[in-house]
C-alpha cells in the first residue's frame, strides 16, 4: 500500500510540474534589437516567471506561428509597433488563427502603429485613432513630459 501511495504522489508532482511547463513559449518580435535593451527589466521579469522567450525582428524572413499543424508558440509579444509588413508566414489572419487557436497576444502601440497591428486591432475590437495621436492622462503624468501629458506613469 505504501509503494502505491509514493507511484501516485509522484504522478502527481509530475502532473503539477507538466502543467506548470504549458504555455511559455514566447515569440517576442520587435522593430530592433535595442528594444531587448530599453525594456529589459520586463523580459528578465518574464523569464524569472518562467517563460521562454524567443527573439525576432518583426520582418525576419523565417517567421512563423504554426509548423506542422501546430503552434510553436503560447504566447506572442508584439513590440513593433511600426512595422508596415510582417515577414514569413505572419500575418494578420495568421495571428488571429493563433489567438482563436488559444494563444495569447500581447501588443505595444505608438503614436506611428502601422497597419497591421491597426488592422489586428480592429480585429479584436480595438480601434486606434488617426496617425501621430496619443493618450493624454491629465492625473496620471511624469512631470518629464513638458506640459503634454502624454508620458504615463503607471504601476
Amino acid at each position: 500500500k505504501m509503494a502505491w501511495l509514493k507511484e501516485a504522489f509522484v504522478l502527481a508532482v509530475f502532473a503539477v510540474f507538466s502543467v506548470a511547463a504549458t504555455g511559455q513559449r514566447t515569440l517576442v518580435l520587435v522593430d530592433n534589437w535595442s528594444i531587448r535593451e530599453s525594456h529589459s527589466i520586463f523580459f528578465k521579469n518574464l523569464r524569472d516567471s518562467g517563460y521562454d522567450l524567443t527573439f525576432k525582428t518583426a520582418d525576419d524572413a523565417s517567421l512563423a506561428l504554426v509548423k506542422y499543424g501546430e503552434f510553436l508558440y503560447d504566447n506572442l509579444v508584439i513590440f513593433s509597433p511600426s512595422v508596415e509588413e510582417f515577414g514569413g508566414s505572419v500575418d494578420v489572419p495568421a495571428i488571429t488563427n493563433f489567438i482563436d487557436g488559444g494563444g495569447n497576444v500581447l501588443v505595444a502601440a505608438s503614436s506611428d502603429i502601422g497597419d497591421p497591428l491597426r488592422e489586428l486591432a480592429t480585429e479584436c475590437g480595438v480601434e486606434f485613432d488617426e496617425e501621430k495621436t496619443a493618450v493624454i492622462d491629465h492625473l496620471n503624468y511624469d512631470m518629464a513630459d513638458q506640459g503634454k501629458h502624454t508620458l504615463i506613469v503607471a504601476e
